[in-house]
Order: C-alpha cells, then structure tokens, then sequence
C-alpha cells in the first residue's frame, strides 16, 4: 500500500559517483539466494544423544534459518588466517551440499568469487512472515539497490526460487540503474525480493547475514570469499592461532 510518508529504498539516487561496470547489463556472477525457516518437529529436537540448535518464536514454533536451504555454522578455525585447517567438506553452497545434507542442513555457508567481479544477488524472501522485513547486511563491500519489490503476477500469492528464477527470465524483476542508491543493508521486503549488484574488488572472507541477532544465531548468513589466498597479505610471524579448544560433549 502506497505511503505518502515514506519512500522506498529503490527509489532514492546516489549522491555518489558510481562504477558504471556495475550497470552493465550482464554482471560476471549472478546468485539467486533465497532465505526461509525450518521448523522442527518435537522429536527431531529432543532425541537421545542428539543437539540441534533453534530458536523458539513467540508462538511456540522451534526454527532453524536456511538460506538457500543451507544453516550457516562457523568453521573451528579462522578462514583468513588458518584455512588450511579447515576440512575441505565443512564448506558447502547451493551447487556442493554435504551427501548426507537433510531439511536442515548444517555447514560453512561459502560462496566463491572471483576478485574484481560484478556480482549480482538477488534475495528472495521465502519466509513471508507479514510486517517482517529482514535486514541483510554485507561486511567488506558497499552495494548498489537496482531492484526491489514483489511479485506482478496477481495470480502467485507467495514468491520462492522458482518463481524469482522465471520473473527473472521474464524480464519482470524490477531493475533500475539511474544512480541507484549505495548500501551496506537493505531491508527485503516480506514475500518480496531484492536486486543488488557491487564489484568484488575487496579480497577476504565476508560474512553476509540477516541484522537480526536472534536469525544470525541461528544461520541465517554466509561467506562471501572474495579472490584466492595470493590475493591476501602474508599471515604475520607468529601470528596468534585459534582453534576449536572446547571438548567433545560425551552423552551417557
């Protein structure tokens, strides 16, 4: 419903000058990620020998958050300065889930990219939770908003995946490269979708996740890693070096 006192996000301009390789119309990577929950039944929660984490929401639901059917979990070690420590099959995403990944899988979230590359991400809202908006945020880089809003076709009443996927060969996700505004979060509009687009020009490990604690508690993030290690400064000598120092919980 339109608003005389406010404005969206995706009508504002610049004020700043803005990479024109940004507005082309085909970037060099293109991720549609969609985000939604995964309710537990009981019996899955509370199983012998068993620890799931959840949220329970104020109606009594117990949740997990997925984005792009995937639970984000932090590796034991740090990515920038230890990521030869890391087993290979803790990283996974869209295209490389673990064998045995069920309706809540769980994993280091990582999406690769290549450094100096025009990314496009396009969010899609599966959650749909009426006046509930979730404000993703991106570490690392700025974006820019091209697009936002929900589905024109009167006939869907909720978007996923694939209905994003198909708007978007359509030509129907709404677009708009005149000096779109500058962001590090955008809100996504509930059972809607947000187009944004920026260079990858900053190399490192980014964590990319929903604003609201409680959700990045409980998965709602990922990593974006920008460029290879060669892209990085050395480890310092003697850099300090963490690990995973809490022992294995044994049930009886």
């Amino acid at each position: 419903m339109p608003r005389p006192d406010a404005i969206c996000v995706s009508n504002l301009r610049s004020a700043k000058k803005i990479d024109k390789a940004v507005l082309t119309e085909r970037p060099d990577v293109k991720i549609f990620l969609p985000f939604r929950f995964y309710f537990y039944r009981v019996e899955e929660l509370f199983a012998a020998n068993t620890y799931n984490k959840f949220l329970v929401a104020p109606g009594g639901d117990h949740l997990i958050s997925l984005i792009d059917e995937i639970s984000y979990v932090s590796p034991p070690s740090p990515m920038l300065s230890q990521i030869e420590d890391i087993p290979p099959e803790q990283f996974c995403n869209g295209d490389n889930r673990p064998p045995d990944c069920g309706p809540n899988c769980m994993c280091t979230h990582t999406v690769d990219i290549p450094l100096n590359a025009i990314v496009e991400v396009v969010l899609v809202d599966e959650v749909q939770q009426d006046n509930l908006s979730h404000p993703f945020h991106l570490h690392g880089h700025s974006f820019n908003v091209i697009g936002m809003g929900r589905s024109p076709d009167t006939n869907v009443k909720k978007i996923n995946l694939k209905h994003a996927l198909d708007l978007d060969r359509r030509g129907l996700l709404h677009r708009q490269y005149n000096l779109p505004p500058l962001k590090d979060t955008v809100a996504v509009p509930n059972n809607g979708y947000v187009v944004m687009r920026f260079r990858a020009n900053n190399p490192g490990y980014w964590l990319f996740h929903c604003h609201f604690q409680f959700h990045i508690l409980i998965g709602m993030n990922l990593i974006v890693h920008v460029g290879t290690k060669s892209d990085l400064p050395p480890v310092p000598p003697n850099f300090p070096r963490c690990g995973n120092h809490i022992p294995p919980i044994k049930f009886n």
